[in-house]
């Protein structure tokens, strides 16, 4: 779900920069343009309500646990469709212009209602999947009590539907639709000096330095989208801490994030000291021994140390930037050749395809970016241990157990990959093959100090070609 709330937030900007299909779309008065938004995905609500339905006789009836699975593919495959119709409706049907027919340009209130009919149909796919989630967890609960683990009372329905959505949906989402509502107070407030040459580029100027606030408060937003509270005081913080302090990171606060025990994870927000948290879900502390969570922390802190953060953004911009290139080479040729540009059409085309090109090649980093923070993992380890000089079989051998651990709770396969963290399998590969190597002659550090000199230069290009072009 780490893509849906860009993929929104992404259509809906293609929308307000005029490109599309929406010329070439069927003409639909406000009703039937309703309807079609809102009929589309009650239809797709439909048949996951009939697939859940099923999976749920399956399930009790003929006692087929892969009903469970099978389940979770329909509700995954119903928010794709979901994500589908939105961008139809709003690229090739013009929902976003039928609503400002209506409403009028709004600040974020245009966008808003565009959204609602998709984000209530994702809400609606965790409200369908409840039983079964509920299943799971009575299933799970007796393997639990005798591994001895802490049992987590599964919430109420409404509870845990909230809480996918903010764990899922708003935690991107908020912050971008921020983003997008301070641009359009700040180009709202340049139309009054349209006059003057200086306003566009000032408006400009003042959309980059808002988002560039709001990604750095984004630690801030984010105590108030998710449900979280302060580490309490004890030997576990203070260890936490120290792994901090002996590195030279700081912090503002470690989180523990409630979500009724549904999830092994960590994070790291904020790229500054004073706005930085370190997030530790609530079921990650409860199942993991202390040094595996230190293991834990010490990989999020290496994220910190090795300015893994900014240069994923430097990073995300010269994967998009190099996946627009045909479309921006087209532009300079047809330019050259005095030719008419291409029209809104091809260029949401080229910009989709390119997109799409960029998000691949944006994992590829970011997967070199886990595998070296799993490295900064195993060089604390190992510092601990007092073998700061080589890795030790025992640094490697306890980040690998923490990564097997951490599949082992989230109850996912080690070989499954996932898009910015590659498998669980495969990053424990690559720890057993630095054991006894000298962390000052890793090339894996070579490797990413060449990624973030690419990156940067790809980044300056794309800007200076951009300004030719315009």
């Amino acid at each position: 779900m780490q893509l849906y709330p860009i993929v929104l937030i992404a259509v809906l900007l293609l929308a307000d920069g005029g490109f599309g299909f929406a010329a070439a779309g069927p003409r639909l008065d406000p009703g039937a343009a309703f309807g079609v938004a809102v009929g589309g995905v009650l239809l797709v609500l439909g048949f996951a309500a009939g697939g859940v339905a099923w999976c749920r006789y399956r399930l009790v009836e003929q006692r087929k646990p892969t009903a469970i699975l099978t389940g979770a593919r329909i509700m995954g495959v119903a928010r794709v469709v979901l994500l589908v119709h939105f961008a139809l409706v709003v690229l090739w049907m013009g929902w976003l212009q039928t609503i400002r027919s209506l409403t009028g340009d709004l600040v974020a209130v245009d966008e808003i209602i565009a959204l609602l009919p998709t984000v209530v149909g994702v809400a609606v796919t965790w409200w369908l999947f409840y039983p079964l989630e509920r299943r799971v967890r009575e299933a799970l609960l007796i393997r639990q009590l005798d591994e001895g683990r802490p049992v987590f009372a599964l919430p109420a329905r409404g509870v845990w539907v909230l809480t996918q959505l903010r764990t899922q949906l708003f935690f991107l989402l908020v912050p971008m639709l921020l983003i997008l509502t301070l641009a359009e107070v700040i180009h709202a407030a340049m139309r009054v000096f349209d006059q003057y040459a200086w306003a566009v580029t000032l408006g400009e100027v003042g959309t980059l330095v808002a988002a560039l606030m709001v990604v750095i408060a984004a630690p801030l937003l984010s105590r108030l989208v998710l449900d979280v509270k302060p580490l309490a005081e004890g030997p576990q913080r203070d260890g936490l801490v120290n792994v901090c302090r002996r590195h030279r990171v700081k912090i503002r606060e470690i989180l523990i994030w409630n979500t009724h025990g549904s999830m092994i994870n960590a994070a790291v927000l904020g790229m500054m000291g004073r706005l930085r948290y370190v997030l530790l879900t609530d079921a990650l502390m409860e199942s993991m021994t202390p040094l595996q969570v230190e293991v834990v922390m010490a990989h999020e802190i290496g994220h910190v140390r090795r300015h893994h953060m900014p240069w994923l953004l430097v990073s995300l911009l010269a994967a998009i930037t190099l996946g627009m290139l045909p479309l921006l080479a087209t532009r300079v040729v047809l330019a050259a050749l005095g030719l008419v540009e291409p029209g809104p059409a091809s260029v949401t085309v080229g910009a989709a395809v390119g997109v799409t090109a960029g998000l691949f090649l944006f994992g590829w980093v970011s997967r070199r970016f886990e595998r070296q923070a799993d490295v900064f993992a195993v060089a604390h380890v190992a510092a601990v241990d007092g073998n700061s000089s080589v890795f030790s079989d025992h640094a490697v051998d306890t980040a690998c157990e923490t990564l097997e651990r951490i599949a082992s709770l989230n109850s996912v396969s080690a070989t499954r990959s996932s898009w910015r963290h590659g498998s669980i399998a495969w990053r424990q590969a690559y720890l057993r093959s630095i054991v006894g190597c000298d962390p000052a002659q890793l090339l894996l550090d070579r490797q990413i100090l060449w990624i973030k000199i690419s990156a940067a230069l790809i980044v300056v290009v794309g800007v200076m070609a951009s300004a030719v072009i315009a």
